[in-house]
């Protein structure tokens, strides 16, 4: 399934269905297996609830969001009303009867769901799109405001026996440390809707509930309702639920799995969840992905997230005019930044202000900054631009012992490593002693001539 779905991908291919799959005792499972949903930009934008050509709009709707602009009369009021819509449509609504409760037990058995091993190398089954919910100790149930919604690698290790592989600096870790030494809730929501999935990957803020912000891109409120064996609320329309408990100090080796990085991941010590119940609908879909060298369904999502917190980072760093992260480079590992220069040291100051803006951000060991005329997205500008406007020993900026994904095998130590930021804009004032180059172009009327004049001519048939 995994090789169907990254040819199929690679071709820009449909979602796909596999209706029989395979269980690893031979025997066919009765659940059908949905891959490959995410593998467009189109469909991730459909997900967003938008066309691929509004992401730079709903982009600039949820800076908005984050930090609205002082009204100034009421016909300033009166068209702010998408904002207020979209605020309301995050406050959940709570269902008595649930789609994903139409079948319930509480005798759980992961066997019968078509959970995929991905990989050669993987240590078993790993569910990929698992929506992980969880709440701070002291918070009520019915509060989703409170709720960190996460997308974390669930290695199955028994019938009722999941691993969640959290990183300390995610919500769902930080929750797990306010419950000290009691047992903490989980839910897992497995084919949670699109809005759902894709506000919990999303780089959100941490007093941002992912669970409450699904509503602005669904356009509608959540549907929640009480899960059957834990003081938790679960999304009322999803496909599957998982629920349990994480118990103090019970942790199991989970790995090692192949990952977005194109190696396989050392095996490391991670909670335990102890699966209560588990409700699903009467014929569920399984939803499922494969993570790898990019591309792959994490990559092309980055992609469109990218384009997604360009206005919010906008907001932050006024200069930036355009950045990429490019998803060969695992998505956040380099970053590529064009600015409007003004003064000296400005690349530098736009360098250490992205690394310290959002917590993926910590994570990127290089970061390019051209100057606006440099199309971020071309790798021939950029080499360009490294080539002629960079020198090593004056334009690189080093830093040492900063945080680092544990996946990053290059660093010397786990979660710690070294960055890079290179300045590859136009020197201007004291940044050099030397005259700067002047950037050579045709004219306007040089342009519009050849264009007018190409545009009539037809090239010979079979030219090469």
């Amino acid at each position: 399934m995994t090789a169907v779905q990254s040819r199929v991908l690679r071709q820009g291919g449909p979602a796909l269905r596999f209706d029989a799959p395979v269980l690893p005792d031979g025997a066919r499972a009765d659940i059908p297996v949905i891959a490959n949903l995410f593998g467009t930009r189109h469909r991730v934008a459909a997900g967003l609830g938008i066309a691929p050509e509004g992401i730079a709009e709903l982009g600039e709707f949820l800076a908005a969001l984050r930090a609205p602009a002082p009204v100034e009369g009421m016909r300033d009021a009166l068209s702010r009303w998408p904002m207020l819509r979209a605020a309301l449509a995050t406050r959940p609504r709570l269902l008595r009867r649930a789609p994903v409760q139409q079948e319930v037990s509480e005798a759980p058995d992961l066997g019968v769901f078509p959970v995929q091993t991905c990989w050669p190398g993987d240590a078993g089954p790993l569910i990929t799109w698992p929506v992980v919910l969880t709440r701070a100790r002291g918070s009520a149930p019915d509060s989703a405001v409170q709720y960190n919604a996460g997308v974390y690698r669930a290695q199955v290790i028994a019938r009722d026996r999941v691993i969640l592989r959290w990183l300390p600096h995610r919500g769902g870790a930080a929750h797990q440390r306010s419950w000290g030494s009691e047992p903490m809730p989980v839910a897992v929501a497995l084919g949670a809707d699109p809005a759902l999935l894709l506000s919990a990957a999303l780089p959100l803020p941490e007093t941002v509930s992912e669970l409450t912000f699904s509503g602005v891109l669904r356009g509608s409120r959540a549907d929640l309702t009480p899960a059957r064996s834990i003081p938790m609320l679960v999304p009322a329309r999803a496909e599957i639920v998982l629920e349990g408990w994480i118990h103090p100090g019970e942790t199991a080796p989970e790995g090692p799995f192949g990952d977005h990085t194109g190696y396989y991941n050392p095996a490391e010590p991670f909670p335990v969840m102890r699966v209560t119940a588990i409700t699903h609908r009467t014929t569920p879909l399984y939803l499922s992905t494969h993570t790898g060298r990019p591309p792959d369904e994490p990559s092309v999502i980055g992609a469109v997230f990218n384009d997604l917190v360009l206005p919010v980072i906008r907001q932050q760093i006024p200069e930036i005019r355009d950045l990429w992260l490019p998803p060969a480079a695992c998505s956040y590992r380099i970053a590529v930044a064009s600015i409007d220069k003004r003064y000296p040291g400005q690349a530098r100051r736009v360098m250490m202000a992205l690394w310290g803006m959002l917590a993926q951000f910590s994570y990127t060991k290089m970061l390019i900054v051209t100057d606006a005329d440099i199309d971020v997205r071309n790798w021939e500008d950029i080499a360009w631009a490294l080539a002629t406007r960079m020198d090593p020993a004056r334009d690189v900026m080093i830093l040492d012992h900063t945080p680092m994904d544990y996946l990053d095998f290059a660093s010397p130590l786990e979660g710690l490593a070294g960055k890079i930021g290179i300045d590859a804009t136009a020197k201007i004032g004291s940044e050099t002693t030397r005259d700067w180059g002047q950037k050579m172009a045709l004219s306007p009327e040089a342009e519009a001539f050849a264009e007018e004049l190409l545009g009539g001519l037809q090239a010979p048939t079979g030219a090469r």
